[in-house]
């Protein structure tokens, strides 16, 4: 279940990548470049960052035998507008943090890891299994060694790029596709707290 996930994941960030690029392209105003910046493509990364957990779940955790996706959404009112509510602010939010401010290579993962907790939850309170949503100290290891080298491979892979649009494009691109190996080690750690 894991590698149509990534499919999807990696199809939905590439025609995301295209659409970015067009948007930056014709944003000839500082306005339309805010709403492109601010609302357009946060939105997009949040529908692709859904679309994968909505379809790696419940592989993601490592789980099996527990409700389906879609029960999951219908366990509690408003569960989706939740959901990509809470994406969108954390998406929004967590650059205002001053150490995260000109860091999306870490907002990205962080991001996608609130979403990962709250599916988490939302399985955890079906099967009535307790849970936490911290790692311990070698799975915060883990997750802080792989988001240093997803951001050491994109700023790598994108140097040959001359043109600048297209190489922050490119960029973002790698980042919100190298994001998934942290989502995976963060949805285990959650799955194995699972009876």
């Amino acid at each position: 279940m894991l590698l149509p996930a990534l499919v999807v994941f990696a199809v939905a960030g590439a025609l995301l990548a295209v659409l970015e690029d067009r948007l930056h392209r014709r944003a000839h105003t500082r306005l339309s470049a805010a709403w492109v910046d601010g609302f357009a493509l946060p939105l997009g990364r949040v529908l692709a960052l859904m679309g994968f957990i909505a379809c790696a779940y419940p592989a993601l955790y490592g789980l099996r035998g527990v409700p389906s996706f879609a029960a999951l959404l219908q366990g509690g009112t408003g569960r989706f507008d939740h959901l990509l509510t809470l994406l969108f602010l954390a998406g929004l939010l967590l650059p205002a943090v001053a150490p995260l401010r000109h860091a999306l290579s870490l907002v990205l993962p962080l991001q996608g890891m609130v979403g990962v907790a709250v599916v988490a939850r939302w399985c955890a309170a079906s099967v009535g299994a307790r849970r936490s949503l911290w790692p311990c100290a070698p799975g915060w290891l883990a997750l802080v060694a792989v988001a240093g080298l997803v951001h050491l491979s994109a700023r790598l892979l994108v140097r040959a790029i001359a043109d600048e649009v297209l190489r922050e494009d490119a960029r973002d691109l790698l980042l919100l596709w190298l994001q998934a190996p942290v989502l995976l080690i963060y949805g285990r750690f959650l799955g194995a707290q699972f009876p």
